[in-house]
């Protein structure tokens, strides 16, 4: 999962070609960065983390840096908002994960400028206050921006209120990209409810000994049960495997 953000945030925050010529003056393009990420421009943020990191390779761990993906986040750069949900150590992002009142407006202002990242940090607080339908509203704007952990709370919410959540937990199941949370008991609810392609990815699931970007138990068993409940439900390149 690291590598994978790794990439995800190099590819986002990748100068551009010309920025890497020969002759380039570094410095007047931080200068011009910064300047335009402080107007508005959360892809200016970016570079301007890029080139501070390309200066020093302890940057990350500096008040510059927190600072400027505050403001990249609250923009909606979703590979800034992603930074708050670090949890390795040392953990520079951790002071305003836990800090509410910074966290809070950040991600709501991220979720409003379209991080699908920052409106599932902002639905989570709203849950952590019960305001549920505020927080089922931000989860609908993650999941419906793509992305499975938006999508896995809304299903909570709705399971919650004793709706199906079908749509919900298709999509925590095999419908957009995946995050943190774990697939398994939305694959597994999903074909409880006669989905056959839900049990498949479960299938998957024990087949591979992965959830998504985490490790899961793996049986060769459970994944033959699972391939043969999606074929008897009509998912038919599910049948004759495992």
């Amino acid at each position: 999962m690291r590598a994978l953000i790794s990439i995800l945030l190099a590819l986002t925050f990748s100068a551009p070609a010309w920025a890497q010529a020969e002759g380039y003056d570094q410095d007047a393009a931080l200068e011009r960065y910064t300047a335009e990420c402080d107007a508005g421009d959360r892809f200016a943020c970016g570079y301007a983390i890029l080139l501070h990191q390309r200066n020093d390779i302890n940057f990350w761990l500096t008040e510059e840096n927190l600072n400027l993906h505050r403001r990249a986040c609250a923009l909606g750069l979703d590979g800034s908002c992603w930074k708050f949900e670090r949890r390795l150590q040392p953990d520079p992002y951790q002071s305003t994960r836990d800090d509410v009142s910074i966290f809070f407006p950040m991600v709501e202002s991220g979720c409003e400028n379209g991080s699908t990242m920052a409106c599932w940090q902002a639905a989570t607080v709203y849950l952590e206050r019960d305001q549920r339908d505020m927080a089922w509203n931000r989860a609908d704007q993650s999941c419906r921006g793509g992305f499975s952990d938006g999508c896995a709370l809304r299903a909570d919410i709705e399971l919650e209120r004793g709706e199906l959540a079908q749509n919900s937990l298709q999509l925590a199941c095999y419908g957009a990209r995946p995050g943190y949370a774990p697939k398994a008991p939305y694959c597994e609810t999903a074909c409880n409810q006669g989905d056959g392609r839900a049990c498949s990815v479960r299938a998957n699931i024990y087949q591979w000994g992965r959830d998504g970007y985490q490790p899961s138990q793996r049986s060769q068993v459970r994944a033959r049960e699972y391939y043969q409940r999606a074929c008897d439900l009509g998912y038919v390149t599910a049948c004759g495997r495992g």
